[in-house]
């Protein structure tokens, strides 16, 4: 549908409409309507000079369907190490290996980039296999490492108390415990502002079997070469990701942490409005 063809359209049909008004008997109401018709057809009609580019798509998607995924749902292997899923006759599992990350690249030194480029390269033939490997950032749920902090921060508090009441007690230490409590006060305080993040590093291995058994078993041989290979190149202590927590490579949204007590409460008083 070219420019000058929708133009004349659009303006044939306001035409359509104006005419309609000189034809019809005098009703006010149908004239009005029709006298809208038309003054909206020539604004179309004029549009198309600018606008071209997103009518015409606009009214090529009336009835279009778009499926995003026709495929079986994959299922967690029994032992918990892979997921499975049947195209066709065959069955494929996949498993997918951690792997820590102890060092940003913002830390290292040119060398020291070049030596893990080397590695990672060394990596690349631990299997002829194809192999994804992959990253995501994600945010960490502290709600237990502030558990910890109030933990330590209520016992200096007591023994900052007991001290202050204890006359056997020296000002220095008296001091130096008040000094705990001030630090533990500023960690809570840091930690509670800022948003912690984490790189999650993994890789993930396919095997073709033609039953799950078959398809789990070869996997998981593949994935478990891959632990050793990584473990022993990169010198960390990689592993195949078990159970629920594979849900954090396939599933986006598994990725969204639970908020802190801090936040908890910061929402629950916005709602109670004090």
């Amino acid at each position: 549908m070219s420019q000058r063809f929708l133009f004349a359209l659009m303006l044939i049909a306001s035409c359509t409409f104006l005419l309609f008004i000189y034809i019809l008997p005098p009703n006010p109401l149908q004239k009005f309507i029709f006298a809208i018709l038309c003054l909206l057809f020539d604004l179309i009609a004029f549009s198309t000079k600018l606008y071209m580019d997103f009518l015409v798509p606009m009214l090529k998607m009336r009835g279009r369907t778009i499926v995003v995924d026709d495929e079986e749902a994959f299922v967690l292997a029994p032992s918990g190490e892979a997921i499975t899923v049947r195209k066709g006759g065959d069955i494929f599992a996949s498993a997918f290996v951690k792997i820590p990350s102890y060092r940003s690249g913002t830390e290292m030194t040119p060398e020291e980039k070049v030596e893990f480029a080397k590695l990672f390269g060394r990596a690349l033939t631990i299997t002829n296999r194809p192999v994804r490997f992959g990253a995501q950032l994600y945010v960490i749920n502290k709600d237990k490492y502030i558990g910890n902090i109030r933990d330590k921060l209520n016992e200096v508090e007591e023994r900052y108390q007991r001290a202050t009441m204890n006359k056997d007690i020296s000002k220095g230490e008296a001091e130096r415990i008040r000094g705990e409590v001030t630090m533990w006060h500023n960690l809570l305080d840091n930690v509670n502002k800022v948003k912690s993040h984490a790189l999650d590093a993994f890789a993930m291995i396919t095997e073709q079997g033609n039953t799950e058994e078959e398809a789990v078993t070869l996997v998981t041989q593949q994935a478990n070469e891959l632990v050793a290979g990584l473990s022993s190149i990169f010198g960390i202590a990689a592993n195949v990701v078990v159970g629920e927590d594979i849900l954090r490579y396939i599933e986006p949204d598994y990725m969204i942490p639970v908020v802190t007590e801090t936040e908890q409460l910061r929402g629950k008083i916005a709602e109670e409005g004090v």
